[in-house]
């Protein structure tokens, strides 16, 4: 019905008009106690419980980040399945992000093309609105810095929301490739140094993009070794657009920057999997996402080396149905 009937009627909207209904109507669905108890019973499958770090996913197909990116709705969000969701990316102040439009439906090929930038209402915005978090999920919060930063600047930037939000949140990702390198060695040594000082442990993570290499792969291994982190996430957008074959070089450009998410990410995040799984400590936490978009690709990416799995793009192609498919496939 979803791909019939509902998401053709969506897509004759753009793709931030949809989603801007999509999380009214989800204001106006948490005031339905009813419906939500009976959305929950339909989206409900059973998965074995991932036990990781003092952290306890109920099941393992998660929301990445990008998809509630100003925290309004993960309480609703969780109803359909999710084990964990992962709000943000969340910057100290607020941003606009970058001009409209700046996210493209490509469904000939199952991918989106987006730059939004970092659009969100900062930190204290979010620290509010995750005070009402529910304990039936597990919330991480993706972090970055202010676009004007620099420096010092930055450590402050990352350390403000770490410590902002650590009571709130069940873990912390951080982009590699957003600062560079030398910087972001500051960035988690400080952090790290934070978390040393508190009484409850807050896991920090590191979300690769596509295109990362497998020295800049190893650079991250290093990084995690070395910091005491936790784990990584497998992988953002690719800037490779040599997956979108259904469209024309022209239709491509003039659709201009952005990355590439879903289906048109390929390979590239599976083959990252498996090449950290095979290179790092037996212990290390590895989220697959990217271009897993149906049922056998969370198999697959499990296979490769995966613990857990993020979905986005699928979400808004296969409809909500594909969480609970994805954890029938993979029990």
């Amino acid at each position: 019905m979803y791909k019939q009937i509902i998401r053709p009627l969506l897509f004759l909207l753009s793709p931030e008009r949809v989603h801007s209904l999509l999380l009214s109507a989800l204001r106006c669905y948490s005031h339905l106690p009813f419906v939500r108890s009976w959305v929950r019973r339909y989206y409900k499958a059973t998965d074995k419980q991932l036990v990781w770090n003092q952290l306890v996913f109920k099941n393992r197909i998660g929301l990445s980040a990008g998809f509630d990116k100003s925290a309004e709705a993960f309480n609703e969000l969780s109803d359909f399945g999710f084990g964990f969701i992962e709000i943000g990316t969340v910057t100290p102040d607020s941003q606009p992000g970058n001009p409209k439009p700046r996210i493209f439906r490509l469904p000939k090929a199952d991918s989106l093309i987006s730059r939004t930038g970092f659009n969100n209402p900062g930190l204290d915005v979010v620290k509010r609105r995750l005070e009402y978090k529910t304990d039936a999920y597990l919330l991480g919060v993706n972090i970055n810095k202010n676009p004007g930063s620099e420096k010092e600047e930055v450590v402050n930037d990352f350390l403000w929301l770490y410590a902002g939000l650590y009571s709130l949140a069940d873990y912390f990702t951080l982009n590699w490739g957003s600062i560079e390198a030398t910087l972001m060695h500051t960035v988690l040594e400080t952090l790290t140094d934070f978390r040393n000082k508190q009484k409850n442990y807050r896991p920090i993570l590191l979300k690769i993009p596509a295109d990362i290499t497998t020295e800049g792969m190893d650079a991250v291994l290093h990084c995690i070794q070395a910091y005491k982190l936790q784990g990584v996430i497998a992988t953002g957008p690719t800037m490779d657009r040599s997956n979108l074959s259904p469209y024309t070089t022209a239709r491509l450009e003039a659709i201009g920057a952005g990355g590439v998410s879903g289906k048109g990410i390929g390979k590239k995040s599976i083959e990252a999997v498996k090449y950290l799984r095979s290179h790092s400590e037996r212990g290390m936490l590895i989220i697959g996402a990217g271009g897993v978009m149906t049922p056998e690709d969370a198999k697959q990416m499990l296979a490769a080396g995966a613990n857990l799995i993020q979905i986005y793009s699928s979400f808004i192609y296969e409809g909500p149905a594909i969480v609970k498919n994805m954890i029938k496939a993979i029990h």
